[in-house]
């Protein structure tokens, strides 16, 4: 990652201010050219399965990262992948696809200066969250629930953006927020009119990922301006608060969160679902993590 130069505060206000903190941040994380290079052999019907493994094996390093992840206990395939090859003969394009934009933005992200933000209960708190989000949209039947994992897994990349160039800010915020109990998100607005959420949406966008990934994290906490994206914004909310308030990992706020029962009503379960749901994805969260963090 190159040197970072954190941001005044006044030059990232408003909505030209979160313009110029995604164009500056793109500087030090971005996707790699082999993530956008794999989008256009999957959407290309020439492409064949050994093509795409071609592809994959020019970045070695990603290829070891994938292959980690594939074998981690959120996949659960029945016998160890062990090869590129076998991983896109096995597990399809959309799951290839998914390892790859997993694997790139851990990578891109693994540069924060120590000391900012501790990246391993990060990570265990977005992984419990992006499981307990798929697991709710299974819960209520919702056909496309696998989906939900992405935009759960990233619904806090914002606020690892606001680590990187908005380091005394983040500092004054969790002071403000430890004297006021109020949640950062609602801090953050106060000051800079947007908040991580709308951070990590536009950034994600920005990196051109489809609007069923960018949209849920911009409006997770507010999932009923989500759309036709409200039900994956209402589960990531749901699990969000969950979380939070059980204290699995930490993004950094370490507050409790409150549980907007719209969101209950917008999926259809009721809270004793998510109190069984919860602990059922806790257990699965720390052997996930650990993947993230190649250990």
């Amino acid at each position: 990652m190159a040197s970072v130069n954190p941001l005044e505060v006044t030059s990232a206000q408003g909505l030209q201010g979160l313009e110029m903190l995604i164009m500056e941040v793109d500087k030090l994380v971005s996707l790699p050219d082999i993530y956008y290079r794999l989008e256009e052999a999957i959407v290309d019907p020439r492409s064949t399965t050994d093509q795409i493994a071609e592809l994959l094996r020019s970045d070695p390093d990603l290829c070891a990262r994938m292959l980690r992840m594939a074998n981690s206990a959120f996949y659960s395939f029945p016998t160890k992948i062990e090869t590129i090859e076998r991983a896109v003969s096995t597990i399809g394009l959309r799951q290839i696809r998914e390892l790859v934009l997993i694997t790139s933005v851990v990578k891109a992200f693994e540069g924060i200066p120590p000391g900012s933000v501790n990246m391993t209960t990060f990570w265990e708190h977005s992984v419990a969250v992006a499981i307990m989000s798929r697991e709710l949209g299974t819960c209520a039947r919702i056909p496309n629930a696998d989906s939900f994992y992405i935009p759960g897994l990233l619904h806090d990349i914002g606020r690892l953006v606001m680590y990187l160039k908005l380091p005394l800010l983040m500092h004054d915020l969790l002071q403000q927020r430890a004297a006021s109990g109020q949640p950062m998100y609602l801090l953050e607005r106060n000051i800079l009119d947007y908040s991580h959420a709308e951070i990590g949406g536009r950034l994600l966008e920005f990196w051109k990922l489809p609007q069923s990934i960018w949209e849920p994290v911009v409006t997770h906490h507010d999932p009923r301006m989500g759309g036709e994206f409200s039900l994956a914004a209402s589960a990531i909310h749901i699990a969000d608060a969950w979380v939070n308030t059980n204290r699995i990992g930490s993004s950094g706020s370490g507050f409790e969160l409150a549980l907007d029962p719209e969101a209950l009503e917008r999926l259809g379960i009721e809270i004793e679902a998510v109190e069984q749901i919860g602990p059922e994805a806790a257990n699965q969260t720390q052997a996930v993590a650990r993947q993230f963090m190649g250990h």
